[in-house]
């Protein structure tokens, strides 16, 4: 069975009718408007006239833009010059008629443009702003970079993660990107509660570093317990054993077998008969003895393939499952019935999308495709009130970019009247 998605039924509408202005770039940002988007909210993006930088980031042999249409899907388009006044000013006037503004440029860069919270809450009162940056909005890394790998070495979880040689490693995942976009969806969703039920607007100030750092549950209890600094353990978990990857004849596969219940329905799948061996007699001794206790059942899992051993594992009621690559998990049935990759050439602008999981009544979540530069610049700014002959005049300035040039005047009218895009209907439905 294939991962794919054949339905194109609307998704979960918990927040139609909510509008987000997307003043994003790179990864944070916008995967927390992307989750909005796939749980109904209307976004339209706001882009600088040459395009954001990602739309210009292109992998694999046809060069698509895949991280843009990634994380992008089903929004609208505005290209425009936030640094020029006029620019500012479409901004502004698209704040007024949005319930949510996301940014995630350096602190203080949009109170620079008169763009910032404090500049917009007089005419925005219920609006929820949300900035997302390196280290958040005050402290003394208030100014510096933040990026994902910086994120995670600063925050601590690169000084865990890793082998136990000392080798340090990064996570795999751009996590501290993908989390504090998570973080800050979250932090949206509760203050729109507020707003909707009349207790005003909010700032809401979410940072990588801070994002990462505050996953640090299991190691900020082990350092305050016993004064060690927590080391990088490759697989193995921090507080029991077994509890890692072994390795297979054909693959890896992690199990945990700690508790006394796992530990004793492991040694009989294994048939290793350490019931007389003090080192492994409790859970707490198998811990301090996790090395040594880690080579025995190592030399065992080599003797078989991976299947055999995963299939006598479950039959006996002891937790483990498949260390699956990239390609693995884009085939696997769980993932496919469960819609979390969407294969689906006709709605998206690349073959496969990777969805928002939290499944809501069964719809799916990604929707459409990302938006072409400036598709929707003639639509929005004709629902402003802008006429043919003043959007002509803003793309002549270079003050706004559209997509079809034609467009820019004679076919605004028409534009205006189709209001086809999710973003012309969340401007449309403010008039």
């Amino acid at each position: 069975m294939t991962a794919t998605t054949e339905s194109t039924a609307a998704g979960p509408a918990f927040l139609e009718g909510v509008r987000v202005l997307d003043v994003t770039g790179a990864l944070a940002g916008p995967y927390c408007t992307t989750i909005l988007s796939d749980l109904g909210a209307d976004v339209l993006k706001i882009e600088p006239v040459a395009g954001d930088r990602m739309r210009t980031r292109r992998m694999g042999p046809d060069r698509r833009p895949i991280p843009f249409d990634l994380t992008h899907r089903d929004k609208g388009s505005l290209a425009v010059d936030m640094k020029s006044p006029a620019g500012a000013e479409i901004v502004r006037s698209l704040a007024r008629r949005s319930d949510i503004l996301v940014e995630n440029f350096r602190a203080g860069a949009m109170a620079r443009l008169g763009l910032g919270y404090e500049d917009l809450r007089p005419q925005c009162p219920d609006l929820v702003y949300c900035s997302i940056s390196g280290f958040g909005q005050f402290g003394p890394m208030r100014e510096a970079k933040g990026i994902d790998l910086i994120a995670q070495a600063y925050s601590g979880l690169m000084s865990v993660t890793g082998t136990t040689d000392g080798q340090l490693a990064k996570a795999g995942f751009p996590v501290s990107d993908v989390g504090t976009g998570m973080w800050g969806a979250i932090g949206v969703l509760a203050a729109l509660l507020r707003a909707r039920a009349g207790g005003g607007g909010a700032y809401i100030d979410v940072a990588l570093a801070d994002s990462v750092a505050a996953w640090s549950l299991w190691e900020v209890a082990d350092y305050v317990a016993t004064g060690v600094e927590p080391a990088p353990l490759g697989t193995a978990h921090r507080l029991a054993a077994p509890y890692e990857a072994f390795t297979c004849q054909d693959g890896a596969t992690l199990v945990l077998g700690a508790v006394d219940r796992a530990w004793e329905a492991l040694c009989a799948v294994l048939e290793l008969d350490l019931r007389d061996d003090p080192r492994f007699a409790t859970e707490y001794e198998r811990f301090l003895h996790r090395a040594p206790l880690a080579e025995i059942i190592q030399a065992r899992f080599a003797t078989e393939p991976r299947d055999h051993w995963m299939s006598a594992l479950r039959s006996a009621g002891v937790p483990c499952g498949p260390v699956n690559g990239i390609g693995d998990i884009l085939t696997d049935e769980q993932f496919a019935v469960r819609g979390l990759f969407v294969h689906d050439e006709e709605r998206f602008a690349q073959p496969t999308i990777v969805n928002t999981p939290i499944v809501a009544d069964g719809a799916p979540r990604a929707r459409g495709h990302a938006p072409e530069l400036g598709a929707d610049t003639v639509v929005v700014l004709a629902e402003l009130g802008y006429d043919d002959e003043r959007i002509a005049a803003l793309v002549e300035e270079g003050v706004v970019g559209v997509h079809d040039a034609g467009a820019s005047a004679s076919g605004a009218a028409r534009l205006r009247t189709e209001a086809a895009t999710p973003a012309a209907r969340g401007v449309e439905a403010q008039r």
